[in-house]
């Protein structure tokens, strides 16, 4: 079957979503001396035979000799008429900038946090790339094919993003908060790790977001509550929720056991405190509150049906803080819920030795009969 015998040679993508075109679709065309080659701006014209590249073209209008394209003299071949005629293909490639690529991680990436252990991260975001050497791109990329889109590219290089995402992740980041507080610097790292695997291939890499990175809802939740819990203290966080249990309880009388209900709610914010101080393990160390911040307002309480007398609500015990981690621990404990750390014990009273009277811790002499302290 006789080759085609070009004069004009251009490609105008059906597809605008297509990277590459080539002239002829399959095979190679007789392409003649003196023919027009057309590259539009955009685009530029990749001369290959035998699977040789011959010369790159930018855009413009070519008329293809010997003079402008001296490397092509070497195939040149007398064809049927006397005519000066050479065998090749054209790969046009498209050099525009290809941007909102999408990129995302279908598996969830693990990532060991200090305060929550053992958590998957979601991320997703954008990025921009350019084929900077089309040569280089058609050699390794392209291949036989004769039309690469967008899509494919987008595809390809989604895996090199991924496999740097989640080493780097897991190697430079400590915890989900600092990720969440260090998106830029991620993405700078991103761009940083990815540039390089890209341009193997003839593409440089332009722009790289990070658009979220998220952690299941149950764990959102949780960083909602510690923020919640900064901010007014372990203590009267909990004070506000059991105050406000009681409050709903109270507005709905008819329910059975209300009575019994709302003491167990008070009891249970009695013991809020120390079990979420354990089951955070210790990570949210209550910070000192201005006195303003310390005082809750009483919420008072509605007047309890006649039939079903509300008991009286036991009274919380006074608190007093851990010299070593600050925490706040009911008055008289033995050891820090937060640290461990044994608490101070204030000295008791002491029998006075002479008349038996209680005198208070560092009392010198007996109020009662004046001896002195420690005398037998």
């Amino acid at each position: 079957m006789a080759k085609r015998l070009l004069d004009v040679i251009e490609w105008v993508p059906a597809d605008p979503a297509a990277i590459v075109g080539k002239v002829p679709e399959s095979g190679q065309a007789d392409i003649r001396v003196g023919a027009q080659l057309i590259v539009r701006e955009t685009q530029c014209a990749v001369f290959f035979r035998d699977g040789k590249a011959l010369d790159v073209f930018g855009p413009g209008r070519h008329t293809l000799t010997t003079a402008n394209v001296p490397i092509l003299s070497e195939f040149m071949s007398r064809f049927t008429g006397g005519q000066n005629v050479f065998s090749a293909e054209v790969y046009f490639v498209n050099q525009q900038v290809l941007t909102d690529l999408k990129w995302g991680t279908p598996n969830p990436i693990d990532l060991k946090d200090p305060d929550l252990g053992w958590v998957q991260l979601r991320a997703f975001g954008t990025f921009s790339v350019r084929v900077e050497e089309p040569q280089l791109f058609v050699n390794t990329l392209v291949g036989v094919q004769g039309l690469y889109s967008t899509q494919t590219l987008n595809n390809f290089l989604k895996g090199s993003i991924r496999t740097r995402l989640n080493d780097l992740l897991t190697t430079t980041f400590q915890s989900y908060a600092s990720i969440r507080s260090n998106l830029d610097e991620l993405a700078a790292a991103m761009k940083v790790k990815v540039r390089d695997d890209f341009g193997k291939y003839g593409i440089g890499l332009r722009d790289f977001f990070i658009q979220d990175v998220s952690v299941p809802e149950e764990i959102q939740e949780a960083f909602r509550l510690r923020a919640r819990m900064g901010a007014l203290g372990v203590q009267n966080y909990m004070q506000l929720k059991a105050a406000d249990a009681m409050g709903d309880m109270a507005n709905n009388p008819g329910a059975g056991g209300g009575g019994m209900q709302m003491g167990a709610g008070l009891g249970m914010g009695m013991m809020m405190p120390q079990m979420m101080q354990q089951a955070m393990g210790g990570a949210m160390m209550q910070q000192p509150m201005a006195p303003q911040q310390q005082m809750v307002p009483q919420q008072q309480m509605p007047a309890a049906p006649a039939a079903a007398p509300v008991p009286v609500a036991p009274t919380a015990p006074p608190m007093v803080e851990c010299p070593n981690c600050k925490t706040q621990v009911p008055q008289g404990a033995k050891f820090c819920m937060g640290c461990g750390s044994q608490m101070p014990q204030a000295a008791g009273p002491t029998p006075c030795s002479k008349c038996g009277t209680e005198l208070p811790a560092g009392a010198k002499f007996c109020f009662n009969c004046g001896t002195q302290a420690g005398n037998q």
